[in-house]
């Protein structure tokens, strides 16, 4: 129900990523004037599309998980079917390590966290030892709720709890890697296991994979878009905020075309931005950032991988996902590097070498790709995360101008840097200003 109290009341949102279209819906909702500026010529921040011939790509390989409520719930606010955006997985890992693989498959047969436990007992190529210290491990986490009384790193975590090298190497440290985008001898333990606990502790479908079945701006920002302009919102492109000034009771937002008046404004922009916005009126986190880089395969259509998503832990490449097989693209291979160091600058030997690593991979199966596909493309996000760092301070919804909101996947709370944490943060942000805070 919308209310008609609050229709006067004029919200700015500087950003239209995940995290300021989140809150324009929910503001809309509730019956306040939204408008969203957004400096480049399309929406979705990191989740936007690049035009690469006739195809589109994602700015990188997004993954969701069914644990992920604020994201389905968006989807579900905006009038969305979560079954149009997302191909549903139930969680299983084919990790390899040159031609040696292991398979955890979870059961959809058994409740959580069960279905984990059964998974760890049958994982193909997992030795009995490492099941055990694993099994072991995950009851001790949850009879410990997944809370540390210090958080530490996540190596240092998996060291205490006995876990082998090779379940390290070929389970956990993939999942981190996925999970925080940070290497494991950096990374938070105790945002790894908010992760682990969301995802394995309270139902089954939690620990799904929600893979976007085409290219994510098409998929979902587009709708999402689309749904804001049919409640009434302002979505101004290629608008660059180039200062905001607080007022008494209110705040000036200035753009190279003039100056508006706004009763709030929640600015939905990286951490590394707010300075060049807001100047003095909050304060900048001072954030380490990871890289994602995705390098994009096109073979012939007949090309499909023995599984959607591949795991690979014996070189640079950490994950494949066959866009065939999950997006409609058919023969398109996305390779996942994440957390990585300063790669080759020679892209055709980058290609060559993800192109090789998969191969060692596929000589289980008896299969391998040829050595030139039929184009390729490599983008590289150099700050698609913070680093995700023990006890790392971040800020809050709210700032100490009280007309001014912040949101975005960095603002304090469990999660890393993900597109639920994005979400989640737009939505708190809406609220605070619904709420009167």
């Amino acid at each position: 129900m919308i209310a008609t109290a609050s229709t006067h009341r004029k919200i700015a949102i500087i950003g239209a990523g995940l995290a300021g279209v989140s809150a324009a819906l929910r503001l809309l909702q509730h019956g306040y004037q939204v408008c969203v500026f957004e400096a480049a010529p399309q929406a979705g921040g990191r989740a936007r599309g690049v035009a690469h011939d006739a195809t589109t790509l994602d700015n990188g390989q997004h993954l969701c998980i069914g644990a992920y409520r604020a994201t389905l719930t968006l989807l579900q606010e905006a009038n969305i079917e979560a079954e149009q955006v997302f191909m549903r997985l139930p969680l299983a890992l084919h990790m390899h390590n040159g031609a040696q693989r292991m398979s955890l498959v979870t059961p959809t047969w058994l409740p959580a966290p069960l279905h984990l436990l059964w998974g760890l007992l049958s994982a193909r190529g997992l030795d009995w030892q490492s099941k055990w210290r694993a099994i072991c491990w995950m009851q001790q986490l949850k009879q410990q709720a997944f809370a540390l009384p210090h958080d530490c790193t996540v190596a240092a975590l998996l060291t205490e709890g006995q876990q082998t090298s090779f379940a390290i190497s070929t389970l956990w440290e993939p999942l981190c890697l996925a999970a925080l985008n940070t290497p494991i001898t950096l990374a938070s333990a105790q945002t790894f296991l908010n992760v682990l606990r969301d995802s394995f502790q309270h139902h089954r479908q939690d620990s799904d994979f929600l893979v976007v079945k085409s290219a994510l701006s098409t998929a979902l920002i587009q709708p999402l878009l689309q749904r804001i302009k049919t409640l009434g919102g302002d979505v101004r492109l290629r608008t660059p905020v180039i200062a905001i000034q607080s007022k008494e009771d209110s705040c000036e937002v200035s753009t190279a075309t003039g100056a508006e008046t706004f009763d709030n404004v929640i600015i939905a922009a990286g951490p590394h931005q707010l300075k060049t916005i807001v100047g003095e009126l909050t304060s900048s986190p001072a954030f380490d950032y990871q890289p994602i880089t995705t390098i994009y395969l096109q073979y012939g259509v007949e090309t499909r991988l023995p599984h959607p998503i591949m795991g690979l832990c014996h070189g640079l490449a950490q994950w494949v996902f066959d866009r065939g097989q999950c997006c409609d693209q058919p023969g398109l291979l996305a390779v996942v590097i994440s957390a990585h160091p300063p790669l080759i600058a020679d892209k055709a030997a980058l290609v060559k070498q993800c192109i090789d690593e998969i191969n060692q991979a596929l000589s289980a199966y008896q299969m391998s790709l040829p050595t030139q596909p039929q184009w390729s493309q490599i983008i590289t996000e150099k700050r698609a995360t913070f680093s995700c760092t023990p006890d790392l301070p971040r800020p809050a919804t709210l700032t100490s101008n009280p007309q001014v909101f912040l949101a975005g996947d960095y603002i304090a709370g469990p999660y890393p840097a993900t597109i639920e944490g994005a979400v989640t943060s737009g939505f708190a942000a809406a609220q605070a200003i619904i709420s009167g805070v």
